[in-house]
């Protein structure tokens, strides 16, 4: 019966099998908002590319996840390795941190997890990063930047909707010239009219002024006749004017 058990269970106890993690951080303590790189090594290596282990860091006192991700487990010698950024937040507060490093990939019949510890002060110190008074000001910078490029944004809309104002005006003083120049055309084909009829007159006027050359040599014949005539006329109403004059003497 146990010998029955051991064939049976023996199976499940291979399956189960458990892998070496080891996991570490850059730096053993950190301050205010700064790099932070997890590394470490599984062993055995993964059998197949694209293996992921698990990364958690928790606060210890509060026990709340203030990072997480995944990294790349190398199929040569089983390195992994991720970056993150402590601080950035209220979650981060000075104390102890914890990281998890969990490898179960899918599939896989190796398992297993590792673990280390950091401490972190919100406040900056030695190790190169900033403090979180200096990341809220920064933060503060983006803030009031987001708000000036706002009000830049606002002042191109309106020199792009004064554009568009410009652009009707335009097309309204181009509709107008297109009317004027349709109207100095109507007038100029007025003004072909008018001298084409000014010719027409000139033409008859010609006519009548050759006209009246032909007949000037008969109109100027007739006029002396008529001069002679007048002449005649006025001297015989002299002569009779005298002899009037001489019976008016002589009766008195």
């Amino acid at each position: 019966m146990a010998l029955t058990a051991f064939l049976f269970l023996s199976p499940f106890a291979a399956y189960a099998a458990t892998a070496t993690v080891t996991v570490r951080t850059d730096q053993a303590s950190y301050s205010g908002v700064q790099s932070l790189t997890i590394f470490g090594t599984v062993t055995p290596n993964p059998t197949s590319s694209g293996t992921y282990i698990v990364l958690t860091v928790k606060n210890a006192a509060t026990h709340s996840v203030v990072l997480s991700g995944e990294a790349l487990v190398s199929q040569a010698d089983g390195s992994f390795s991720a970056q993150f950024t402590t601080g950035g937040s209220a979650a981060w507060s000075q104390g102890t941190y914890n990281v998890n490093a969990t490898y179960a990939p899918v599939g896989s019949s190796v398992t297993g997890s590792g673990t280390t510890t950091f401490t972190y002060s919100s406040q900056g110190g030695t190790t190169g990063g900033i403090s979180q008074a200096q990341f809220n000001d920064i933060m503060g910078n983006l803030t009031a930047l987001s708000g000036k490029v706002d009000t830049l944004s606002g002042a191109v809309a309106a020199l792009q909707n004064g554009q568009s104002s410009q652009n009707t005006q335009l097309t309204t003083i181009v509709n107008d010239l297109n009317s004027l120049t349709g109207t100095v055309t109507g007038i100029q084909g007025s003004l072909s009219t008018m001298s084409n009829t000014l010719n027409t007159v000139n033409t008859n006027v010609g006519q009548v002024s050759t006209q009246f050359n032909q007949l000037s040599g008969p109109l100027a014949s007739a006029g002396q006749t008529q001069t002679y005539v007048l002449v005649v006329a006025v001297l015989t109403a002299i002569t009779l004017v005298l002899v009037l004059a001489v019976l008016v003497r002589r009766l008195s």
